[in-house]
């Protein structure tokens, strides 16, 4: 059944499992697994894994770059920001803890009787977690031409090494030193390494996925550092220039890539690709 009643404190509250679905397009399970599988990588750890203090400061710099503090999802980040806070009083220490505490449905229930938190605010910072806050685990093949046969046995070599997403990518080199070993392993030059580390980094802006981050590329901002150092006007221009070349125009591309979003989203975004 998607429905279950327990109790909490001197009342009862419905949980309702298929509105985790309706509201953030995957099962509860699903949800869950995605976000420990993202919460595993040693570079998310260290860099996303937030105490619900830190979580709510990062809150207010999502709604500061992003969203440039407009907007009706500046409304959204707000009551997540008061999700976070509550979620602070009940001793949640990181992210990690939360999503460990709700593992699973029996875990979940048991969280809301002892925390005495509401399960739909519950899903709602989750589904934040995943989408804003978190890099999101994306194929490795997004962020490479594979209609280039070279560049598409780069991308079988690294698939044997374990390396199928953006994450592991960004896992194994995010250093310089792991560029090297991962070229010098690999046989992959060292420079197609580095350019492809640039790509997947610039996916961890929120909702950015392989195809923006062709067209970022193709615009001359083919890494993060470029990104947040743009000026939106330039940035604007050299776009709409590029875009002339695929036969479109600006236009056609505001909503879907939003480059003062890009702008705001890569400036408080920390940083994990090391240079020398």
């Amino acid at each position: 059944m998607g429905c279950h009643t327990t109790s909490k404190g001197r009342t009862k509250v419905k949980i309702d499992w298929d509105s985790v679905k309706k509201q953030t397009l995957w099962s509860y399970e699903d949800l869950i697994r995605k976000l420990l599988s993202v919460l595993a990588y040693g570079f998310v750890q260290e860099h996303y894994n937030h105490t619900m203090q830190e979580a709510q400061l990062y809150a207010k710099k999502i709604r500061r770059g992003y969203l440039q503090d407009q907007g009706d999802m500046a409304a959204y980040i707000d009551s997540i920001a008061t999700h976070l806070e509550k979620l602070e009083t009940r001793g949640i220490g990181t992210y990690s803890k939360l999503v460990q505490q709700v593992a699973n449905r029996e875990d979940c229930m048991a969280f809301l009787q002892r925390s005495d938190f509401d399960f739909d605010q519950l899903i709602q910072a989750l589904n934040y977690l995943m989408r804003w806050v978190l890099p999101f685990k994306t194929p490795l093949r997004e962020f490479i031409d594979v209609g280039n046969d070279i560049d598409a046995r780069y991308l079988e070599t690294l698939k044997k090494l374990r390396m199928g997403s953006n994450l592991d990518l960004l896992e194994a080199a995010r250093t310089e030193a792991g560029r090297v070993q991962l070229s010098s392993a690999t046989g992959i030059p060292i420079a197609f390494v580095i350019a492809l580390v640039h790509k997947v980094d610039i996916s961890r802006l929120a909702y950015v996925r392989g195809k923006t981050v062709k067209h970022l590329c193709g615009g001359g901002y083919d890494s993060l550092e470029k990104i947040a150092s743009a000026d939106f006007a330039e940035m604007e221009e050299k776009m709409d220039a590029y875009y002339r070349t695929l036969g479109k125009g600006l236009a056609d591309f505001r909503a879907v890539i939003p480059l003062s979003w890009m702008i705001g989203g890569a400036k408080i975004l920390p940083r994990v690709v090391i240079e020398d």
